[in-house]
């Protein structure tokens, strides 16, 4: 199981917006969130809202047997949810993830407890 986490900036006076976002995907929205996530091959994503003294982010964990098969594929879709979606994010946060794509990680930390008998 491969996990992936990344930043994004809310853009300034955005985060009300987002949060309607947010509610869309677990409310009208939710059966295509859903449905989007299981075709590209995630079983989790938790999204959370982080205020620094920067600027609200969000801070997105997602879970795959594959990260980047998973996130190929969701780029990759072009149904009128996933153009609706990433249109979304690019006027929420300034990021193209279609165009330009995933911000990039480099894992420097991973604890685990060791769960063995």
């Amino acid at each position: 199981m491969s996990l992936y986490a990344f930043t994004a900036p809310i853009r300034p006076g955005k985060t009300e917006e987002y949060r309607k976002f947010v509610a869309e995907l677990s409310g009208a929205r939710k059966t295509d969130y859903e449905s989007s996530r299981k075709n590209a091959g995630f079983h989790r994503e938790s999204i959370f809202l982080q205020k620094t003294p920067l600027g609200d982010m969000v801070v997105i964990v997602q879970e795959a047997d594959s990260e980047q098969a998973a996130l190929d594929s969701l780029k990759s879709m072009k149904d009128p949810y996933s153009i609706w979606f990433f249109q979304k994010f690019k006027d929420l946060h300034g990021i193209d993830i279609v165009g330009s794509g995933m911000p990039s990680n480099e894992l420097l930390l991973d604890y685990r407890e060791d769960r063995q008998p």
